[in-house]
């Protein structure tokens, strides 16, 4: 199997993500990666309730009954960022045959949401 390693590096894209949003950084901007139904949906759910409340080095599962798609996502590390709360997340799918591996940087802005950091 094939192991893709992706590192966002820039976005502006909140959490929770709006669906058209989500698809973008789901598939076209990981390339590789065809998530798909409620595959993005789910994932984002889970790592909207970690990136609140989750210790460093958690790990929770995902999946998608209806795709066979399944992965688990881990919070990294926290830090801070332009005086902001921080965290790094790392998403792991088994998507069919591919797996698919990426970290994505997130800040927590004044409003409360989560946003893909720039570094």
């Amino acid at each position: 199997m094939q192991s893709i390693r992706i590192l966002m590096l820039a976005g502006t894209i909140a959490i929770p993500f709006q669906a058209a949003e989500a698809q973008l950084l789901f598939g076209s901007r990981l390339g590789e990666a065809h998530y798909q139904g409620d595959d993005t949906r789910i994932v984002m759910q889970v790592a909207s309730d970690m990136l609140s409340i989750a210790p460093d080095g958690e790990t929770r599962p995902w999946s998608n009954a209806q795709t066979g798609h399944h992965g688990y996502l881990t919070i990294i590390r926290s830090y801070r960022m332009k005086n902001l709360p921080c965290r790094d997340a790392r998403v792991n799918s088994q998507l069919g045959d591919k797996s698919v591996s990426y970290v994505l940087p997130l800040c927590q802005i004044a409003d409360g949401t989560w946003k893909i950091a720039a570094r």
